[in-house]
């Protein structure tokens, strides 16, 4: 292994040598979605002056952009006043269990700890969260938080954008990093090597680097490296008519690994119903349904049972529904207009539509909205109900599955330092977001992404402003 390392770190050093202009930095962050834009705001916060945000796409956001935009943390004043009672320690205890306790308990309470300073800080940014405290899909328990508008992803992004801007960050779009600048495998990291949309290769020497690339969904070869079954005929969220474009394909944890980098949860891979017939982003206001009409899942559980029951079905899909009380998402209107979701007037007009029996969907919605009503499950233990779903119009539509996130990448400390694997810490690089491994454990928990990508952003951020002063 040692000399695997040692062979890269010198291929670096002459690609290094080759590029076309140097130009010098404090602090260089590769990836412009939540995380690298929390990084970028916390490293200028924190007294970083020369600081560069690079982004191979021509456009900034990452997936967060793209996101409904579900954050959990604990909240104890919105959480309070709507009878809530929630705290680090629960968070931390619910986020180790939906994981299988496969995560590190370490980068698990850091979490936890300072997810109410996170929002809190995306506040005084700007974000105006909604009062409104809620369990994300997937997300086990209400402590999700939104803007409130229907691209709530889009409007952390604005507002981290702004302040970045307001810092004086040099955002570089149309610039991939290609590669990290280390000597050898006792060295500092002391840059990137970056190339432009034209060919220009760029040395970035830089006192800290920060890795916030995204996870690896979007490469299937990297992807299928860990689950053979997720093969093209899988699309992602972020892409998933496979026409156009998702950024994650693995660069940020590939740079580290070439440099002795260690990972962790590598095999642990997100699947979710999310571009179909689903209309809403929490639990409690629809049901899943198989082929022939009949419930066969928890709809509140986790998604990593979800997909496995998903994936067992005919066909590998299911029809979700909702009526006309639901908070319903941005995409609903597209989809009608697409013909990805469908309304009925009627629950026979709906079967028809849906080809299934209308009395054995009648039913099913009958049994279902008699455990709503009483909010209990005795058939899958579905916890969390909202409404019955009784009122037209209904909301139906096919739903499979796509790859969302990936729980593993980048071993990382709870200070946000990438680990090698020797279990020390590679001086001068830190990672956060997507591209670390070790928080989620097996399964990631709705809602946790954002607040990751907030809480880890600002102390890779801080940590790198510390080193580079």
């Amino acid at each position: 292994m040692q000399k695997i390392i040692v062979a890269s770190a010198l291929a670096l050093a002459v690609s290094a040598a080759w590029a076309d202009q140097t130009v010098q930095a404090d602090v260089v962050i590769v990836g412009a979605g939540g995380a690298g834009f929390s990084a970028a705001v916390s490293a200028a916060e924190a007294g970083a002056k020369n600081i560069v945000l690079l982004e191979k796409n021509p456009v900034v956001g990452g997936h967060t952009v793209l996101s409904g935009g579900s954050v959990n943390a604990v909240d104890h004043e919105r959480q309070k006043a709507l009878g809530i009672e929630d705290s680090a320690e629960k968070m931390a205890a619910q986020t180790m269990k939906a994981g299988d306790f496969r995560a590190n308990p370490e980068l698990v309470k850091t979490l936890a700890d300072n997810s109410e300073a996170a929002i809190k800080w995306m506040e005084k940014l700007g974000v105006q969260w909604n009062p409104r405290v809620f369990e994300a899909w997937g997300g086990l328990f209400a402590r999700s938080h939104n803007s409130g508008d229907k691209n709530a992803g889009h409007d952390y992004i604005r507002v981290l954008n702004k302040a970045a801007k307001e810092h004086g960050v040099q955002v570089k779009t149309n610039t991939r990093a290609i590669e990290l600048i280390r000597k050898d495998d006792k060295s500092p990291v002391e840059g990137v090597v970056a190339q432009t949309k034209n060919g220009e290769k760029i040395t970035y020497q830089a006192k800290a680097v920060v890795l916030v690339t995204g996870g690896f969904t979007a490469n299937v070869p990297m992807r299928m490296r860990y689950d053979r079954r997720l093969d093209a005929s899988f699309k992602t969220t972020a892409n998933p008519t496979g026409k156009s474009f998702d950024g994650s394909t693995g660069d940020g944890i590939n740079m580290a690994t070439k440099i002795g980098a260690d990972t962790d949860g590598m095999n642990y891979i997100q699947l979710i119903p999310f571009v179909g017939g689903r209309c809403i982003d929490y639990v409690g206001g629809d049901i899943f349904v198989d082929p022939q009409g009949k419930r066969f899942v928890n709809e509140g559980g986790r998604r990593d049972a979800i997909a496995d029951a998903v994936l067992a079905l005919p066909g590998r899909t299911m029809w979700v529904i909702t009526d006309d009380q639901s908070l319903k998402g941005a995409s609903v209107e597209g989809k009608l207009k697409k013909g990805i979701v469908f309304k009925a007037d009627t629950v026979e007009e709906m079967a028809q539509k849906m080809g299934v029996d209308p009395k054995v969907l009648q039913a099913t919605l009958d049994l279902y909205n008699e455990f709503a009503a009483k909010k209990e499950d005795p058939d899958f233990g579905k916890t969390t109900f909202t409404q019955l779903i009784n009122k037209p119009p209904y909301f139906f539509g096919k739903e499979t599955q796509d790859v969302h996130f990936s729980c593993g990448g980048l071993r990382i400390t709870p200070n946000a330092e990438v680990v090698d694997v020797n279990g020390k810490v590679i001086p001068g690089l830190y990672a956060a977001g997507e591209t670390t491994g070790g928080i989620h454990g097996t399964n990631r928990a709705g809602g946790n992404a954002l607040i990751d990508n907030f809480v880890f952003g600002r102390i890779a951020g801080q940590q790198a402003a510390n080193l580079a002063k």
